[in-house]
């Protein structure tokens, strides 16, 4: 006998049997009385795909029959139990569907690709509690968003014009829209992880995940937090801190993204600086007392229409601002750019800058005026913190961004005069 055929046959078994206990299982923890099958049938099921296939060498039309046969089961084990049962679905009959579409992939294609469907497969069974509890905390207008963001990806980029509209050749409608994609794209995963983890389960969550949104609005809220809870100022100032954290990763991100070439010099300035930021957090966290205080802190969602609009004509303004003075001021003029831009919002001017070192600003000013823009957000939270908090947040915070920002910077400068 074929040890091929003995060896799919009985993978057909296990990969059905899995799948089947996996419906059994659901159907005890659930407290249904019945559904189409369990262990054995999908394993049956399994088996009847791949010996249809492997039928296919006799009679070329039997693996059509075959599912043909199976399609009209499933369809009829739908409506009995539809007729049965209160609960309607059709996830196990379409499991079903699937399984016997496994066990013909063990005869067509290389086993591999029937193991990796069966655990894909399981993967996705597992997920119903998750996706239930996900329900409850996603709302129709982040769903709106996810849309919004698909059709601002898939629709709108492809078809602006990759070159500048206007007589001086400032607006690139097409490179401004990457930018609004980008930023909006970061700030949406961090809105969407808040929202799936919850900021009110604790001071780190919000400030971690916070900081992809918005660094800003992390120190603002838990600043004034602390005339509630003094007693917690450290917990606080490890919020603000991995928020603050995630601006040189962000950093580097969409520069990155943007213009490949010029992330190379602000790779281990941005190590460093993680990296000794992250040390001092932990000095503070292992100081601290570990009460888990709640944070909801409001984020407006980043894929608001109306957002990515005012975000783009941001971009847009901060793009022409920078090559107008590089063309007429020289390098005092855009680092003075960056300076005033940098208090408000880090993301343009980084990516401006980014994006015009690819068209014909200096990369060294590049370097120098991204590096002032951090320098100048960092000290504007900083200002944010020291007015809306205390003397004793605002001493923990400061050093934080002496010790992160200071080695990131003082790196960088030594990388740019190399």
């Amino acid at each position: 006998m074929d040890p091929l055929f003995i060896q799919n046959s009985v993978l057909s078994l296990v990969l059905g049997f899995l799948i089947g206990i996996q419906r059994e299982m659901h159907t005890i923890y659930s407290h249904k009385t019945k559904d189409f099958g369990g262990a054995r049938t999908f394993s049956i099921i399994s088996l009847f795909g791949y010996l249809s296939s492997w039928f296919t060498s006799f009679s070329p039309y039997f693996f059509l029959i075959a599912s043909a046969l199976m399609g009209f089961l499933l369809i009829a084990a739908y409506i009995i139990n539809s007729l049965a049962t209160t609960e309607k679905g059709s996830t196990t009959e379409l499991s079903a569907l699937i399984t016997f579409i496994i066990g013909a992939m063990l005869y067509f294609s290389p086993l591999i690709f029937s193991v990796f469907i069966t655990m894909l497969l399981l993967f996705i069974l597992n997920l119903k509690e998750k996706i239930q509890e996900y329900e409850q905390t996603i709302t129709k207008q982040d769903l709106g968003a996810a849309i919004l963001f698909l059709l601002m990806t898939f629709v709108i980029l492809p078809i602006l014009p990759d070159k500048t509209i206007d007589p001086m050749k400032l607006v690139n409608l097409h490179r401004i829209w990457i930018m609004v994609v980008l930023v909006a794209g970061i700030s949406f995963f961090g809105y969407i992880a808040i929202r799936l983890l919850g900021s009110t389960h604790g001071i780190g969550v919000a400030g971690l995940f916070g900081g992809l949104v918005s660094s800003t609005a992390v120190a603002m809220s838990m600043a004034r937090r602390v005339h509630e809870n003094g007693f917690l100022v450290k917990s606080l100032a490890v919020g603000i801190a991995l928020a603050s954290s995630m601006m040189l990763i962000r950093a580097g991100i969409e520069i990155w993204v943007i213009n490949p070439d010029l992330i190379h010099p602000f790779i281990l300035p941005i190590l460093i600086g993680s990296l000794c930021g992250y040390g001092y957090i932990a000095f503070l966290y292992f100081t601290s007392k570990h009460e888990n205080i709640p944070q909801s802190i409001e984020f407006k969602n980043p894929f608001d229409l109306k957002e990515a609009l005012v975000m783009g004509l941001l971009f847009g303004i901060t793009l022409a601002l920078i090559t107008l003075s590089n063309r007429h001021i020289g390098a005092s003029g855009v680092y003075a750019v960056a300076t005033v831009s940098g208090i408000a919002d880090v993301d343009a001017i980084i990516l401006s800058l980014s994006s015009l070192a690819k068209n014909g600003l200096s990369p060294v000013t590049a370097n120098y005026a991204i590096l002032i823009a951090i320098l100048s957000n960092t000290l504007a939270k900083a200002a944010l913190v020291f007015f809306l908090g205390t003397v004793q947040l605002f001493r923990f915070v400061f050093t934080y961004y002496l010790i992160s920002v200071g080695s990131f910077t003082v790196t960088a400068l030594v990388l740019f005069s190399s």
